[in-house]
C-alpha cells in the first residue's frame, strides 16, 4: 500500500493543476468571447436576455467592422497607435539597452548612486509626473504631435533593470577577448551584447506594446485634436454614457482594439518564455 500512495498523490495532484489551469484560462478567455458573441449578432438582438454561447450571424459583425473604420476616425486611430508604440518600442529598447551596458558591464563615478536614483523611481506613482512632463511637453511645442507622444515615455527604469540582470551575466572574457581583438566601444555593444540579450530585448519590446498600447491617460492629455487620437481615445468615445451607441457597435470598437496586442502576444509568447526561463538561470 505504501508503495501506491506516492503515484496517487501524484495522480490527484495533476489533476487538480490542469483544473485549476482550465478554470483559469475559462475565466479569461470568456470575457473575448462573450465580446466576440455580441459583435457577431444581428443588430438589436438582446444581449443580457436569453444569453447565447456562440455567434448568430458572421455577415453582421463584418459590417460593424466595416462601418466603423469607414465611418469614424478608427483607422487613423489604428495608424497612429501602430506608429506610437512601434516607435516607443525602439526607442526603449535602444536607450535601454545603452544605458544597460554600461551600468552591467563596466565600472564609473557615481554608477551605484545613479542606477539607486533611476530605480527609486519605479517607486514614484506616474500621477506624480505627468504634470511636469506635460508642463515639459508644451514648453517643447510638442502637444499634438507624434514627439511629444513618444519622447516623454523612452527613459524606462524597468526596462533598464530588465536589461542590466542580462547584461551583468555575460563573461567579461568576452568582452576583453572582444576589445583585443580590435572591437570599439560601441562594436562591443553592438555584435556581442545585443546578440546575447535578444530574448531580453524581445520581452521588453512586448510589454512595452502592450503598455503603450493600453496607454489611455498620456494620450488624452497630451493630444487633444481628433487628428492625432489614439485607438483608446476613440474607444473612449464610444464608451462615453452620451455616445449613443448601441452595446454591439461599442463592443465591436473594443474588439478591434483587443485584437493587436492579443496576435502581437501570441506570436512572440514563447520569447517571453525562453526570457523568462533564461532570467531564472542567470547569476
Amino acid at each position: 500500500m505504501s508503495t501506491l500512495s506516492p503515484a496517487r498523490h501524484v495522480s490527484i495532484w495533476t489533476v487538480l493543476k490542469w483544473t485549476i489551469a482550465i478554470a483559469v484560462a475559462v475565466i479569461t478567455i470568456f470575457p473575448i468571447w462573450w465580446m466576440v458573441n455580441v459583435v457577431f449578432s444581428l443588430p438589436g438582438e438582446p444581449v443580457a436576455i436569453n444569453p447565447r454561447l456562440w455567434p448568430t450571424s458572421f455577415s453582421a459583425g463584418i459590417d460593424k467592422i466595416v462601418m466603423i473604420f469607414t465611418q469614424t476616425g478608427y483607422l487613423r486611430a489604428y495608424g497612429i497607435s501602430l506608429a506610437y508604440a512601434l516607435l516607443t518600442i525602439l526607442g526603449v529598447s535602444l536607450v535601454g539597452s545603452l544605458a544597460a551596458f554600461e551600468f552591467a558591464l563596466f565600472e564609473f563615478p557615481g554608477k551605484r548612486i545613479l542606477f539607486g536614483i533611476v530605480m527609486l523611481s519605479l517607486m514614484v506613482p506616474t500621477a506624480v509626473t505627468i504634470i511636469p512632463t506635460y508642463l515639459l511637453t508644451s514648453e517643447l511645442g510638442w502637444l499634438n504631435t507624434m514627439r511629444g507622444l513618444v519622447i516623454p515615455g523612452l527613459a524606462s527604469a524597468f526596462g533598464l533593470f530588465m536589461l542590466v540582470q542580462f547584461m551583468g551575466a555575460i563573461p567579461k572574457d568576452m568582452i576583453e577577448a572582444a576589445r583585443l581583438d580590435g572591437a570599439g566601444h560601441f562594436q562591443i555593444y553592438w555584435h556581442v551584447a545585443l546578440p546575447l540579450c535578444r530574448n531580453a530585448l524581445v520581452t521588453l519590446a512586448i510589454l512595452t506594446f502592450m503598455q503603450t498600447w493600453g496607454n489611455y491617460m498620456w494620450p488624452l492629455i497630451v493630444t487633444t485634436t481628433p487628428d492625432m487620437y489614439t485607438v483608446g481615445q476613440v474607444v473612449g468615445l464610444f464608451n462615453a454614457p452620451l455616445s449613443h451607441q448601441t452595446v454591439d457597435v461599442v463592443m465591436t470598437a473594443n474588439l478591434l482594439a483587443a485584437i493587436p496586442p492579443l496576435l502581437f502576444f501570441l506570436i512572440f509568447q514563447r520569447k517571453i518564455v525562453e526570457g523568462i526561463a533564461m532570467s531564472g538561470t542567470k547569476g
